[in-house]
């Protein structure tokens, strides 16, 4: 279950890493900690290979949604 957390995990937080290296100052970094339960959320307990589908159709639209609140607040 761990691994599959720090996968959703890596998934939603590359929104909030990409926008601080572009934009050079870590204010952006603060989306790391909504992307933690987030991704607790995605590693539903199901077997392989429901639980990477499962997991993508939600930590996806969620990152995307991260990604847009920053494009609107940079």
């Amino acid at each position: 279950m761990l691994k599959r957390q720090a996968l959703f995990f890596a998934v939603l937080a590359a929104p909030g890493i990409a926008f601080s290296a572009l934009h050079r100052h870590p204010v952006f970094l603060w989306t790391l900690a909504p992307a933690v339960p987030a991704a607790w959320w995605a590693a539903s307990p199901v077997t392989w290979p429901a639980w990477l589908w499962q997991g993508l159709r939600r930590s996806v639209p969620c990152s995307l949604l991260f990604a847009a609140v920053l494009w609107l607040l940079s």
